[in-house]
């Protein structure tokens, strides 16, 4: 493999191929992450409610880097593991925020700058309806607020 693998335009190359959640109830879950995604301008981008487990995945475009699996056993990870998710705004995090709120999450740091991790940090915690700990975090300067 050539140093510059993960360094090309195409889609599905990055450094990890995708993530998944295992999720007991799918009718919950699906709800949650559509409403939280919305401000970081991640969309439903696969969907499969008829197999068994029901899976949906979450990205843009052709990637597919998030998806969700139903499994009745399903549980978060232990404390220190959370799954950050790059926002496009400051805006976009604050609104994360208030629709895991509005649909069954638990806060956990209220959107804002986080200057223990450096001056543009601004970033949130919640918890989803589970218990999986998720972040969404914006990093440009503050007046650098668009989606490019």
């Amino acid at each position: 493999m050539s140093s510059n693998y993960y360094d090309t335009n195409k889609a599905r190359r990055g450094l990890l191929g995708h993530l998944s959640f295992g999720v007991p109830l799918m009718s919950i879950a699906e709800p949650f992450y559509t409403a939280i995604f919305t401000p970081l301008e991640i969309t439903i981008v696969y969907k499969d409610q008829l197999s068994n487990p029901k899976a949906v995945g979450y990205g843009w475009g052709e990637r597919e880097p998030f998806c969700l699996f139903e499994n009745k056993d399903a549980a978060p990870h232990g404390k220190g593991t959370h799954l950050a998710f790059n926002a496009p705004t400051r805006g976009a995090v604050d609104k994360f925020y208030e629709a895991a709120l509005e649909h069954g999450g638990k806060g956990d740091g209220k959107p804002g700058v986080r200057k223990e991790i450096h001056d543009n940090y601004y970033g949130c915690f919640v918890y989803d309806p589970f218990g999986h700990r998720l972040e969404a975090v914006y990093q440009d300067e503050p007046n650098v607020e668009s989606s490019s």
